[in-house]
């Protein structure tokens, strides 16, 4: 794995499943890591204790709140971020007729909306330095494969493509780049969940991974780190799937059923 020495890395969603693991990595890589969560402040000093004590700072921000994105970068300017990981998320499961129309809007206010909003402004802040810019996007393998009860989630992953290939394009001559990560079925949260308690999931998800397991959140810590280095300078607008081969084919709706 290179080293990120020198680079000032956001992470939001730094205090999830997945969160936690990529903020720790990236700090043992060298990196001077901002952590943004909305949990507050002494829930982050326990879960970043080890971190923390490296070069890790916590600031509480709502991505879904303009004002609270303005307020972060004004706090962290003198800090010269050089990179964004876009990880915030959040996912309701069930059928689409059965959810919310809030539900359905706050998934795609925090996945998809706030993540353009936070990616204007930090395209912005890199222009006006006349530096240049990384950011990785955490999208899913579900971007492009259905999966059943989580179709808002795969909407805003799907955005996410475009917003990431359309960022790379306008701005790479200026040194802005952009990546996604797609992930698969991550053994974290409602996933993990599942494949525990609820056999019907776990059978339906095993024939749905060839590698046959859930993925650990280690392992897409290091696409990201990868992403984030210089062994990966030559790459904007590209996807990293990282997915167990959930997506190399697409299953029979019997056994997704």
């Amino acid at each position: 794995m290179g080293s990120l020495t020198g680079k000032c890395v956001i992470v939001t969603g730094a205090l999830g499943g997945i969160g936690l693991p990529v903020t720790r990595l990236l700090s043992d890589l060298g990196a001077r890591v901002i952590a943004v969560d909305r949990k507050e402040e002494s829930e982050a000093a326990e879960l970043l204790s080890d971190a923390m004590k490296k070069d890790v700072r916590y600031l509480k921000v709502e991505l879904t709140n303009a004002g609270q994105i303005d307020s972060m970068l004004s706090q962290i300017v003198d800090e010269k971020p050089t990179s964004l990981v876009a990880l915030a998320g959040v996912v309701v499961s069930g059928e689409l007729t059965s959810q919310s129309d809030e539900s359905i809007r706050n998934v795609i206010e925090v996945n998809l909306i706030s993540q353009i909003e936070l990616s204007k402004r930090m395209v912005n802040h890199w222009l006006s330095e006349k530096s240049s810019g990384n950011i990785v996007y955490v999208s899913s393998w579900v971007d492009h494969i259905p999966w059943p009860g989580i179709t808002p989630y795969a909407a805003s992953k799907a955005g996410l493509v475009g917003v990431c290939r359309g960022l790379a394009r306008e701005y790479a001559t200026r040194g802005i780049r952009a990546n996604l990560i797609a992930p698969g079925i991550v053994d974290v949260g409602m996933a993990a969940k599942q494949w525990r308690e609820e056999p019907d999931y776990r059978a339906r998800a095993s024939r749905a991974i060839p590698l046959g397991r859930l993925q650990r959140p280690d392992e897409v810590a290091n696409g990201i780190a990868f992403l984030l280095s210089d062994d990966a300078s030559y790459m904007t607008g590209s996807t990293l799937l990282m997915d167990g081969g959930a997506s190399l084919y697409p299953m029979d709706p019997e056994e997704l059923a």
